[in-house]
């Protein structure tokens, strides 16, 4: 059994010591001799058989003995972590590293940098904002313009200039400084306006234009191009218009309400899309109720949270984000033009969630102090079993694996992370928001930006390059 003890340093700082038993440091030289006679080819030996004397002579007692110190320590650190509940936030500063001696106990100390019992301004009074359970008016309409986008029909215009939701038959030859580049001729090209697909300029070039207008447009290439190498020169675009075309809607009527989903009226078609706003909109409720009392509880923490662990955080999402983008066979580079950002703007706002996401779970366990809760042996024992049953283990199994890893105090922090989620979602007073349509459109974009970026644009934009290569 480790013997072990802790000194509280300056700051989030503490020093670790840690005496390993004699019986532990014997198995770890003897697990060490194995693991290097079967590395090593000794005449006369099967791998693995040589005794001790022959493997010191071949190799060295002394490396011998560095191995299976580091064996010790690696072994020993992490459950010394556990039974201290200590949660380091980077890699320890080891000391008294010596190398292990057969049949004697083995000391060493490690000055570590744990997470700060930060507290909060407040905890009580919990109150959140959240959208009606149910769809609203504005929203059913909202989504109706949606369908009746889907069925949208285009016809020709022809006593007016170009407008900026028009479509345009259009046919163009570019220019960059004057010369040509690849691709620079289009013919007869159905042009969507104000969809972003040329720089605004183009755009404001055209309006007004009437069939068979010709015009000569001008302007310096902006940075948010996609091209770098065209940033700012001159862009010189001469544009024929051929044909102006405007999206109509289609009425919504029974002909219309038979098209979208078979209904046999207006009534049959309005009531199916309420149950289904209603059905998404309660399955939303609960995900963003614990999205806003996370941010509540995050609001009230007092004091300054380390930046390793805001680092440490960026790399994890950064690291899963990136797998993402990978197992969707989406190269980095090609995400990036696809969302208009650099690499740097993609860092900086993985760290801004990274901060707040550290913020939130400092905050979580600074409630739990200041409740008083705690993680109950019935508590740790129902998570193992869970930890079992998903990976097919017994709970005994689990439970050796998680301490030898020193993963128990990971297992108590998100039980404990649980428990202060369910607490605010329990007490948390809840307000309706009056929201119109639009504000509701506002909301999801403001959630959106919170999120990290591997389920922000990500997802959707990933998808989108996804389908562009199909």
């Amino acid at each position: 059994m480790l013997t072990t003890s802790v000194e509280r340093l300056e700051g989030t700082k503490v020093k670790l010591t840690v005496t390993v038993p004699a019986e532990l440091v014997d198995e770890s030289i003897a697990r060490t001799y194995k693991a290097v006679a079967k590395q090593v080819r000794i005449p006369g030996f099967r791998p693995g058989k040589a005794p001790r004397p022959m493997i010191d002579t071949m190799v060295g007692h002394d490396y011998v003995m560095t191995e299976a110190t580091e064996d010790v320590v690696n072994t020993s650190y992490p459950v010394a972590l556990d039974v201290e509940a200590l949660r380091p936030i980077v890699s320890p500063e080891m000391e008294g590293l010596e190398n292990v001696e057969p049949g004697q106990p083995y000391t060493y100390t490690a000055d570590i940098e744990v997470r700060p019992d930060l507290t909060l301004s407040s905890a009580k009074d919990f109150s959140v904002a959240l959208p009606a359970k149910e769809a609203t008016q504005a929203e059913i309409d909202a989504q109706l313009t949606v369908a009746r986008e889907r069925f949208a029909s285009l016809e020709p215009v022809e006593d007016r200039g170009i407008e900026v939701d028009d479509f345009v038959l259009l046919s163009f030859v570019g220019t960059v400084d004057g010369e040509s580049y690849e691709g620079n001729e289009v013919d007869k090209y159905l042009y969507e306006m104000s969809r972003g697909l040329m720089p605004t300029e183009f755009d404001t070039g055209i309006i007004g234009a009437k069939p068979g207008e010709e015009r000569d447009i001008e302007f310096v290439i902006p940075e948010t191009s996609s091209n770098a190498d065209f940033v700012g020169k001159k862009a010189g675009f001469h544009v024929t218009i051929h044909e102006i075309k405007a999206k109509k809607l289609p009425e919504i009527d029974e002909e219309f309400a038979a098209n979208l989903g078979g209904f046999d009226s207006v009534e049959e078609m309005i009531t199916d899309l309420k149950n289904r706003l209603d059905l998404q909109k309660a399955t939303d409720h609960d995900r963003e109720k614990e999205r806003r009392v996370r941010e509540l509880v995050a609001s009230r923490l007092v004091g300054d949270v380390p930046d390793a662990m805001i680092e440490s955080r960026q790399s994890t999402m950064m690291r899963d984000f990136l797998s993402m983008l990978e197992t969707r066979e989406i190269p980095v580079e090609e995400y990036l033009t696809a969302t208009g950002i650099d690499m740097d703007t993609l860092e900086a706002d993985i760290r801004v969630q990274g901060e707040q996401s550290v913020r939130e779970d400092l905050a979580l366990e600074a409630l739990c102090r200041e409740l008083g809760m705690a993680v109950s042996a019935e508590d740790l024992d129902a998570e193992l079993n869970e930890i079992a049953d998903a990976t097919g283990t017994s709970v005994e199994d689990a439970r050796k694996r998680w301490e030898e890893l020193g993963l128990m105090a990971v297992v108590t922090e998100q039980i404990m992370h649980r428990k202060a989620v369910k607490w605010l979602l329990d007490n948390a007073e809840v307000t309706v928001e009056e929201t119109s349509a639009a504000d509701d459109s506002a909301e999801d974009k403001k959630s959106a930006k919170k999120k990290p970026a591997a389920e922000k644009t990500a997802k959707k934009t990933a998808d989108d390059v996804a389908a562009s290569e199909e």
